[in-house]
């Protein structure tokens, strides 16, 4: 079973089950620190949200308006605000844009949109579990060119953060690349960037392995045509 301590993200994105939500609750009363990182974390999220916030559909407001009517709402939370590292923030910001995601799809009807915000709601499942591993790994590294990434992995998942990186040249991005310990290489496909900000969730990583990111033209390269811009391990 987890330590409470580290289900403070978990919680924040509603990623918890019922019994381990009453059981994190009980401990918030009385632990002021968790009560302020949900915050920050909460905080992050919605401040995520602003940035990628799209009008919403037609109908939408009507169908909420519905639900809230026959949900139970939770009592406010409330506790100081601790500030934390910024990567924290672009990876719960990330994974709660990941289930804003899913929320938005979930008035459809079609199959495709219940796939999408399923596929989501995985996503985001994945990269809650990461940051809040007891086991998990943190590795940070300047950025050539500016900028900082930040490896986190656990239980052979990993999530990738950048903060503070600039813009890729004009037609390039960012790739990721995954290096096994025998210096094969592979495309862990490119890493989106928000005003340089942005993080991605990448599965079945050795532990033994490196992760890199260089810039290619738009669209990925299959192997890496420049010299990586950072390159993080977990030994």
């Amino acid at each position: 079973m987890p330590d409470l301590h580290d289900l403070s993200a978990a919680y924040a994105l509603d990623a918890l089950d019922e019994v381990e939500q009453r059981r994190f609750e009980h401990h918030l009363r009385e632990c002021p620190a968790c009560a302020a990182e949900v915050r920050d974390f909460s905080e992050a999220a919605a401040s995520l949200a602003d940035r990628v916030s799209q009008p919403a559909p037609h109908g939408l407001h009507q169908r909420v308006m519905a639900e809230v009517s026959r949900t139970r709402q939770l009592p406010a939370r409330s506790s100081r605000v601790v500030r934390r590292p910024s990567w924290r923030q672009a990876l719960t910001g990330a994974a709660a844009a990941l289930l804003i995601a899913a929320g938005a799809t979930l008035g459809g009807v079609a199959w495709q949109q219940h796939q999408a915000a399923e596929d989501a709601r995985n996503l985001a499942d994945g990269m809650a579990r990461v940051l809040t591993s007891p086991e998990r790994v943190e590795v940070d590294h300047t950025v050539t060119g500016g900028g900082t990434a930040t490896m986190v992995m656990a239980e052979g998942d990993a999530v990738l953060a950048a903060t503070g990186v600039p813009d890729a040249p004009h037609g390039h991005g960012y790739q990721m690349w995954v290096i096994g310990s025998d210096g094969q290489v592979t495309s862990g496909g490119m890493l989106k960037l928000e005003n340089g900000d942005g993080s991605a969730f990448m599965s079945d990583i050795p532990t033994d392995a490196q992760l890199a990111v260089s810039v290619e033209p738009e669209g990925g390269s299959k192997q890496p045509t420049t010299p990586a811009v950072v390159r993080l391990a977990a030994t």
